[in-house]
């Protein structure tokens, strides 16, 4: 049998860990590999969000076998990317001495001794408004100044980690450095003077390299820095980049877009550095992601909302789960042309930059409170909700959408309203590992294989 090579493509999702194994001669996907990884620890304080190092780690080791047993193929290179901002704590000798704190965690919102929530406390002492709950910076803080831990010697993000277990060498490309907060994307530094004023030391903030970075070997198999999974999603869903939208709808949502450095003044006003920022992407681009913490994780929301209906008034203890989301896909579809809405503000996770803020449904009347109805109402509420926080210009200069996540793929009700939202068609990608694709071609661009089409 004939020697096929690929390169390997891992994302480390919130959920799920996704592995790709992309042919070199033709850049067509061959495997897929996805493990939902269950890592979650459960907490007494519904502020924290942390997961299981020893899960995250029987899961790669799992999928490592797995591609390890296949036969007649030769691995040409490793590209890695993963869920940004959340950390793991490493000791002297890079073995984790913590739990991954993920995105998702809030103690930020911790209220300190001085009647003073913690993540206010972090913004004054660094002067930097823009650091929100979930950073790094605010773990590193929480565990360096407040916890006073003596164990810590560094950290990095979760696909750096692993990047490491391989390599042994722990480094940060700017896509992912950025993710933690206090970090200078002109010049791809630390911010030396705002992490001292924190009272942290300079010193355990990891080596920073570029983009598509070697590493280290997998045996003789190249293994390549770790890029920032927005910029992989990015990557491996769009056919053209100037003119592209990508439109992520995950456990939360991003709207991505490319801006050639020269033209970035021209956004100053809005890019706010907390909903919507400026990324690292390579030499000519900066990715300007917008982000919201509402999007499949606030749907499901409801599809549990739904789900509880059945068990508490109706007895239903086993119920189809995939029956349930297709009824609630059929039902929404039916109530999208009521001409008097019920609307829905659907804020279940509050706002990136207003954490005071929350949901909201109005215009009920007797007509319009149905089921399907407020389905639908929550599918237009995140749509619009969406579109609300986009400048104008920059859907004005789009020309494409295309479109990623579970979110959209598994509800074409959903693509339709955000189609009518937008005055645009969305392209839904027809692989569901964006971001595994993404590391993939990031890879792939560092050993200089040409990428002869798009997948």
């Amino acid at each position: 049998m004939e020697t096929k090579s690929y390169i390997i493509g891992v994302d480390f999702g919130t959920t799920s860990l996704s592995v790709v194994l992309v042919k070199t001669d033709d850049w067509q996907i061959e495997r897929v590999i996805n493990r939902e990884t269950n890592a979650y620890i459960e907490s007494s304080n519904t502020l924290v969000k942390e997961q299981s190092i020893k899960i995250l780690v029987d899961s790669f080791n799992s999928v490592m076998e797995e591609i390890n047993s296949l036969p007649n193929i030769h691995i040409a290179a490793y590209g890695f990317t993963g869920q940004m901002h959340g950390i793991v704590g490493l000791d002297k000798n890079n073995n984790a001495v913590t739990n991954l704190v993920t995105w998702e965690d809030r103690s930020g919102e911790t209220v300190m001794d001085n009647a003073t929530k913690m993540i206010d406390t972090i913004k004054t002492l660094a002067g930097d408004d823009t650091i929100s709950c979930g950073y790094g910076i605010v773990t590193l803080y929480k565990w360096l100044v407040v916890e006073k831990r003596t164990d810590i010697s560094s950290f990095c993000t979760i696909a750096d980690y692993f990047v490491g277990l391989i390599t042994h060498k722990i480094a940060m490309s700017p896509s992912m450095a950025h993710s933690i907060g206090l970090f200078d994307i002109s010049t791809n530094t630390w911010n030396r003077r705002s992490i001292e004023k924190l009272g942290l030391d300079y010193q355990l903030f990891p080596l920073v390299v570029s983009e598509s970075s070697l590493l280290g070997y997998a045996g003789d198999v190249p293994v390549f820095s770790a890029i920032g999974d927005n910029q992989a999603s990015f990557m491996g869903a769009v056919s053209g980049t100037k003119k592209s939208m990508v439109l992520n709808v995950g456990t939360g949502t991003q709207i991505s877009v490319l801006l050639e450095k020269g033209e970035v003044n021209k956004y100053n006003g809005y890019i706010d550095g907390v909903a919507t920022q400026l990324r690292p992407y390579d030499n000519d681009y900066y990715l300007m992601a917008t982000s919201f913490i509402n999007g499949g994780a606030t749907y499901r929301s409801l599809f549990n909302f739904m789900k509880e209906i059945a068990v508490s008034l109706f007895n239903l203890e086993n119920i189809d789960e995939n029956q349930l989301w297709s009824n609630m896909e059929k039902s929404a579809g039916f109530s999208i042309e009521e001409g008097d809405p019920l609307k829905v503000l659907p804020l279940l996770s509050y706002e990136r930059n207003d954490f005071g803020k929350n949901g909201e449904i109005t215009n009920i009347t007797s007509e319009n409170f149905h089921p399907g109805n407020l389905i639908a109402g929550f599918l237009k509420g995140l749509s619009e909700n969406y579109k609300s926080a986009l400048n104008p210009n920059i859907l004005e200069k789009t020309d494409f959408i295309y479109g990623g996540g579970n979110g959209l793929k598994k509800n074409k009700v959903f693509v339709q309203i955000l189609e009518q939202t937008f005055g645009k068609p969305i392209y839904l990608t027809s692989y569901d590992e964006e971001a595994a694709v993404g590391a993939a071609m990031n890879a792939a661009k560092a050993i200089q294989i040409e990428q002869i089409q798009k997948i």
